[in-house]
């Protein structure tokens, strides 16, 4: 090799001017981007829990009011009531996530995408058992314990794999509360369970939501 060759070689000239990656200043903008959609997300997790709180505390209030009759309120129509509180929590947290999910793309759209379909096709077997359950028992009361019994169970169990697909302590610690919860209402029977979760129901989501606050209030302090 002669001297020409050999400085050849030990000095290349950049090819067409281009640089090389600066992986550390890329892996910052992207640690940077994750952490404020994880600030948002638990934002807006604090309000998501507040507003399921209050949907539980005053329909199942309602019922239990109209059962127990500390309520002029018919019991058909406290249901009525409840089912509007339930729709109107459900299209908020579609909304709500709708917007959180806006331009993001790839393997966390399918996986929220799913998740977001394995809760509606849980809560369309509900409804399709719901109706063979009223068919089949005539007392209103154990009607609506086992037809709410399932729904728990749906929603706990969601609860979970949502907390553990997410990586979200909070969700999977309210999961396993809300499958406690219901069989304790179980247990307690027709003329209680709505006591059980009028109280211990509402008041999971009311606890949620303040663990939600306490740990956003963390991570805007340690950044």
């Amino acid at each position: 090799m002669n001297s020409s060759e050999k400085e050849t070689v030990e000095s290349p000239e950049p090819f067409d001017g281009d640089r090389p990656l600066d992986l550390n200043a890329a892996l910052s903008v992207v640690a940077a981007a994750e952490k404020r959609a994880r600030r948002e997300l638990r934002a807006d997790g604090t309000w998501l829990y507040l507003l399921w709180a209050l949907a539980w505390l005053l329909g199942y209030g309602l019922l239990h009011g109209s059962q127990k009759g500390w309520l002029p309120l018919q019991p058909e129509t406290a249901l009525l009531v409840f089912g509007v509180l339930i729709a109107l929590g459900v299209i908020s947290t579609v909304v709500v996530f709708a917007r959180q999910s806006r331009g993001i793309r790839g393997h966390s759209t399918f996986t929220g995408g799913f998740y977001a379909v394995s809760w509606a096709l849980g809560f369309t077997v509900l409804s399709a058992l719901g109706g063979a359950i009223a068919a089949a028992v005539d007392d209103f009361w154990l009607r609506g314990m086992l037809i709410n019994g399932i729904a728990i169970l749906i929603v706990g169990l969601l609860y979970i794999t949502g907390g553990t697909t997410f990586n979200d302590v909070v969700q999977v610690v309210m999961g396993i509360w809300f499958l406690v919860v219901d069989l304790a209402a179980i247990f307690a029977g027709p003329d209680h369970f709505l006591t059980v979760f009028f109280i211990l129901g509402s008041g999971g989501f009311f606890v949620g939501a303040a663990f939600e606050a306490l740990r956003q209030r963390r991570r805007f302090s340690h950044a």
